[in-house]
């Protein structure tokens, strides 16, 4: 089980929109800590549109519900990369998680300042890789 909670919310636009937009969606986590056997997750959503016309970005904590094993190992992996990586098993779950939620809040601000929807919603694979960088860049899609 998951909560998100938003702290800041940025939708910019620079430019009008007459040609075809390239739209990046980024998801980093910014800090990892632990509550008992929840998972706290600080991070940074961004939608970056190319040519430069705009930005979203959306600050926000996720909460994740997992088993005292996972918490741990999540917490030490972090602290002993230096606040860098995160295990591949739970880095997966946890940008997946902030992507979904985001991208319906994304959209709606995009929305309001005249900017294309940064949809459809990408997921992350992050396959058999033993660690996971806190700094995920989903494919790149013109609008």
């Amino acid at each position: 089980m998951s909560s998100v909670t938003y702290k800041t919310l940025e939708a910019r636009r620079f430019g009008v929109v007459n040609q075809p937009v390239n739209i990046n969606n980024n998801s980093t986590v910014t800090n990892v800590t632990a509550d008992g056997e929840n998972l706290n997750i600080s991070f940074v959503f961004s939608s970056s549109y190319e040519p430069n016309i705009g930005i979203v970005r959306i600050e926000g904590e996720l909460s994740l519900k997992e088993t005292k094993d996972v918490v741990s190992k999540v917490v030490s992996s972090w602290k002993e990369s230096q606040y860098k990586n995160i295990p591949s098993e739970i880095a997966e779950k946890i940008h997946n998680s902030i992507l979904s939620n985001c991208i319906v809040e994304a959209s709606i601000l995009a929305r309001e300042i005249s900017l294309p929807v940064p949809l459809p919603a990408p997921s992350i694979n992050m396959g058999n890789k033993a660690g996971a960088q806190s700094v995920i860049d989903t494919q790149h899609y013109i609008r």
